[in-house]
Order: structure tokens, then C-alpha cells, then sequence
């Protein structure tokens, strides 16, 4: 077994245990339970980092293939997770977004390799920071995501005044949504990169290029979360909305890495 995959495997393991303790936290057993999934993580991080390296600094630091991308996400994703985690003193999110983590890189773990990519050229440094950034930012959107979910189902238990161990344990609904509205902010400014970056290395390719589907896509979740942005400043958009518009965009921007790295996808 190349050392690469034995680093993935054992990550995997390590982001399985840690997914499982930070899930136990909602039941109310704190009691070194917190260290414990964070260390468990934070080291599935550090193998998984160390697989990466090893597997990519031989491939010009780009992806082969969907399998290769599925684990530079989620291992940027944890990565977003645990220093939000530490930042805000808050484990229970870990309960939302360890599972997704771990989710996210199963399917990397059977899915066959990629070939390496043909398209070579002057612009490649380009192109693997247009892939770095648009990678970077679906993790943040991903977990915008999971907190908007957390807050759709933090208010339905406080409407319904069904105040369970969701209440008890997940920060209130003031804090999930400031912490939603800052990382779509972060969020927009990746994918406004990746627009970007995307044009200019469109621009240097061979031949005549026509807009595709997945960039199309992007473009509508482009509009879809400045009109997110600019509802919250300018009309004070909050709460419920912000979060199904967050889980739409998202939506539409895992469309796009289906379409792009995907089978059949142009990368």
C-alpha cells in the first residue's frame, strides 16, 4: 500500500472517531469528550495533510480526478471546522460538521484515480490557484451550510417550544446567524476569485470557448449569494431566509464540482 493512501486510511479512521465523540456531545456528556474529538480530528487533519502532500507535490500540486478533489475539500473543510471550533468555543457544531467531513471524503476513498490532466501550459500556476480557491471556497460555503442548518432546526424547536437537547446544546440563534452571515462573506470572496481566476485562464486556452453548464451554475450562485449579501445590508434579512437561500447556493455550487470533477467533468 503506497505510504499516501495508508496516511488517507488512517485519517479516515481518525475523522470516524472523532465524528462519533463530537456526536455524543449532544447527548450531554461533555466530560473529555471535547479534547477528545478534537484531537482525534485535528490528527486525522494532520495524516491527511500529510497524504495529500505526498500524493500531489508529484503532480504539480493539482488534483487528478474527482476522488483527488473530494479529499482536498474535505480536508480543507476540517480544516475551516476545527478553527471555527477553537475560535468560538463551541464543540456541539462538531456534531453537524464532523459527520459532513467524513461524508465528503468517503466517497474519495473508492472511487478509481484519475488520469492525469492533458492541458498543460504557461498558465498552470494559474490554473492550480483557480482550483485552490474555488475548493477553499465551497468548504466555507459548506459550512455555512451546516449552520444554517443548525439554525432551521434550532428555531423550529424554539417556535414549537419543544425546547430539547438541541437548545440545551447548540449556541443560540443570534450567534448561528452572525457566524453564517461572516463565513458567506468569506465564502463570496473566494467564489469571486474563482470567477476570476476562471476567466483568465479561460482566456489563455487553446481554441474558441463557449460558457458551459458548470459555469453557468457558478455564475447563478455568484447572483444568489451577492443578493443574499446585499438583503442582509441593505433590506436586514435574517434568520430563515438567510439560511435556505445559504442551502440553495450551495446547492447550486456542489452542481457545478459534480459537473466540473466529476465523471465526465472537464478537470
Amino acid at each position: 500500500m503506497p505510504l499516501s493512501r495508508l496516511c488517507f486510511v488512517l485519517a479516515f479512521h481518525a475523522y470516524g472517531l472523532g465524528a462519533i465523540a463530537y456526536v455524543t456531545l449532544l447527548s450531554g456528556r461533555r466530560k473529555g469528550l471535547v479534547w477528545t474529538a478534537r484531537v482525534l480530528t485535528a490528527v486525522g487533519w494532520l495524516l491527511q495533510g500529510a497524504g495529500l502532500a505526498l500524493l500531489l507535490s508529484g503532480q504539480g500540486w493539482r488534483p487528478h480526478g474527482f476522488a483527488e478533489s473530494l479529499s482536498i475539500l474535505a480536508f480543507l473543510l476540517v480544516a475551516l471546522f476545527l478553527t471555527i471550533e477553537l475560535r468560538t468555543q463551541a464543540p456541539v457544531l462538531g456534531a453537524f460538521l464532523a459527520p459532513a467531513a467524513v461524508a465528503v471524503w468517503l466517497p474519495a476513498l473508492w472511487i478509481p484515480p484519475g488520469s492525469a490532466p492533458s492541458s498543460v501550459g504557461p498558465w498552470k500556476p494559474m490554473l492550480v490557484a483557480h482550483i485552490g480557491v474555488a475548493l477553499a471556497g465551497l468548504a466555507v460555503f459548506a459550512v455555512a451550510t451546516a449552520v444554517a442548518v443548525a439554525f432551521l432546526l434550532l428555531e423550529r424547536q424554539v417556535k414549537g417550544k419543544r425546547f430539547g437537547v438541541l437548545y440545551e446544546r447548540i449556541p443560540s440563534l443570534e450567534f448561528l446567524d452572525g457566524l453564517n452571515r461572516a463565513l458567506v462573506m468569506w465564502g463570496f470572496v473566494a467564489l469571486s476569485l474563482t470567477l476570476v481566476t476562471g476567466l483568465w485562464v479561460a482566456s489563455r486556452s487553446e481554441g474558441v470557448r463557449t460558457f458551459q453548464a458548470v459555469e453557468l451554475t457558478t455564475a447563478v450562485a455568484w447572483l444568489v449569494f451577492a443578493g443574499l449579501l446585499q438583503a442582509r445590508v441593505l433590506a436586514g434579512w435574517r434568520g430563515r431566509r438567510v439560511a435556505w437561500l445559504t442551502m440553495a447556493g450551495f446547492g447550486l455550487l456542489v452542481l457545478s464540482f459534480v459537473g466540473t470533477y466529476g465523471p465526465g467533468g472537464g478537470r
